[in-house]
């Protein structure tokens, strides 16, 4: 197995079905279809992670079956979430979205190499922090998260258990 990790182009989107790649993966982690007020970003994907400097998206390739099985994104923090003790901003923070893996290809350390392109990307365009959100129930997100020093900051009671968490990056 052959692994490339791409940053996304305007061009890649459709060669590597990218859309179609997350909403399977949405469907199949979370069993939910399009829901506008938490998919936007990908219906729109130019506009939040290709055209501003400071965001980015990844594409994880098997350059044997030229087959895309991992995607990991970051843009400038966005959201209003009310976070004891956090004060997070587009300026500092960055907020990491859409990392997934095909399940025929976990345990093989892709999303641990996505994670460092994220990260050395961040540190490039001086964010300080990266802030995430995952489920209680996300098969294997808490843990894997835990076991690369992203600090759970909030747990809430919402309907899909969502824990917020952040890495500082000024330690590094």
């Amino acid at each position: 197995m052959n692994i490339e990790i791409i940053e996304l182009n305007k061009e890649l989107i459709d060669e590597y079905n990218v859309k179609e790649f997350l909403f399977h993966m949405i469907k199949l982690c979370y069993n939910l279809d399009y829901v506008p007020e938490y998919h936007y970003d990908i219906i729109n994907i130019e506009e939040y992670y290709i055209k501003p400097e400071k965001n980015t998206f990844y594409l994880s390739i098997d350059t044997d079956t030229n087959t895309l099985i991992g995607t990991s994104a970051i843009r400038a923090y966005d959201k209003n979430y009310n976070i004891k003790n956090r004060n997070y901003t587009k300026e500092t923070t960055a907020s990491l979205y859409r990392v997934f893996v095909n399940p025929q290809y976990r345990r093989c350390k892709i999303a641990t190499n996505l994670l460092k392109k994220i990260e050395n990307f961040c540190i490039n365009k001086n964010y300080n922090e990266i802030y995430l959100h995952t489920q209680k129930d996300s098969c294997g997100a808490l843990p894997f998260w835990l076991n690369n020093q992203y600090m759970i900051t909030e747990k809430t009671n919402d309907s899909m258990g969502t824990i917020h968490m952040e890495k500082n990056l000024c330690s590094k």
